[in-house]
């Protein structure tokens, strides 16, 4: 555990260089002090290679102030990056506190576990990947977020089961997902985990609509020429708020039927889990001679004939008799990009390669 005051304009950054998740922070802290008015970031790479994105840092700051504000936060509050300092969920935990001026608790990912969180001192905001929250419930024999008032989820969709578990878990903790990118800096649209049919409702300054693909165009209403047409599916419910539906990058059209990748693995998810299956999986779509677009599963380990039988039978009896995977695929693990993100690509091409 690492604490880093900004309540003064110099902290003392001596020992953030040790810790490879933080040396991106390390350059922007000293870019900032030293009155840089740009800073340039990557996106996640989730649908191709990271691109790089040039933000200011006005816009930084208006992102910062706008969670600020939302979760009251002031400078005798503490916050906790458990996050690498390469993505912006992690690198705007760095901007937040430098904003706020408050102090920083920082907690390298590899060691936050129960024990870490439950030697904290009380928290104001943290912010994790829903691959963390799921690792940390797992092992967890009581509430692990009790030192922590409000903890954002970012960075990828929630699974319903995950989003059971938490709403289920009765903690003092408030969980919000949030949805944002790199070009937003962070979110722009936050949900409450209270109920799973809560909305995703706008943050101040943005408005929504969908374009003829019914993905979410974002206009930020401070600056005219802001707009970002997104690959995000959704049901628009008003210019405020929105049901999201996946991405369109793994909608597939098979047969002339069309399923989003996202939503249909929680059949996947459940059947694992009824069946009490410890195999971890994702999903990849691929061309079709038959059906156009094919649903191809691919699982760790093994499973026996019944079970990938039972599975089938389990996905058409939920989604619809031709919504099942066309193809599964074994692998020795799935594969995550540095942002907690499935790498579905990657996940897929090492199931394909002939084992030696």
């Amino acid at each position: 555990m690492l604490k880093i005051s900004f309540t003064s304009s110099s902290p003392d950054l001596t020992d953030l260089q040790n810790d490879e998740n933080l040396r991106p922070a390390v350059a922007l802290i000293n870019n900032w002090n030293t009155g840089a008015d740009s800073f340039t970031f990557f996106s996640s790479g989730s649908t191709g290679s990271p691109k790089p994105i040039v933000l200011s840092k006005a816009f930084l700051v208006a992102s910062a102030n706008r969670t600020i504000q939302l979760f009251n936060i002031n400078s005798s509050d503490r916050l906790l990056l458990a996050l690498n300092t390469s993505f912006m969920g992690g690198m705007m935990m760095i901007v937040r506190a430098l904003v706020a001026q408050c102090e920083l608790i920082y907690i390298s990912p590899a060691d936050l576990n129960v024990s870490s969180l439950n030697a904290l001192p009380s928290i104001k905001l943290a912010s994790l990947v829903p691959s963390q929250v799921h690792g940390l419930l797992e092992k967890a024999t009581t509430d692990p977020f009790s030192k922590i008032e409000n903890l954002l989820l970012g960075g990828a969709p929630i699974s319903q089961s995950l989003e059971r578990s938490l709403i289920n878990l009765k903690s003092s903790c408030c969980f919000f997902h949030t949805y944002g990118m790199t070009e937003t800096a962070s979110h722009v649209a936050i949900r409450a985990l209270n109920n799973q049919s809560t909305p995703y409702h706008a943050l101040e300054g943005f408005e929504f609509s969908i374009d003829e693909r019914e993905c979410l165009v974002i206009r930020y209403i401070d600056i005219p020429e802001f707009t970002l047409y997104t690959n995000d599916v959704v049901e628009l419910l008003s210019p405020k708020s929105f049901q999201w539906l996946g991405r369109i990058d793994w909608v597939v059209n098979s047969g002339g039927i069309k399923y989003n990748l996202e939503i249909v693995e929680e059949c996947i998810v459940n059947f694992l889990r009824n069946n009490h299956l410890d195999n971890h999986f994702t999903s990849y779509k691929t061309q079709d001679e038959t059906w156009g677009e094919k649903w191809v599963l691919i699982l760790t380990g093994s499973l026996q004939q019944e079970h990938i039988n039972l599975l089938k039978a389990h996905c058409k009896n939920t989604l619809g008799k031709y919504i099942y995977p066309k193809e599964i695929l074994f692998t020795k693990k799935i594969v995550y990009l540095p942002s907690g993100k499935v790498d579905r690509l990657t996940s897929y091409h090492q199931a394909i390669k002939p084992l030696i």
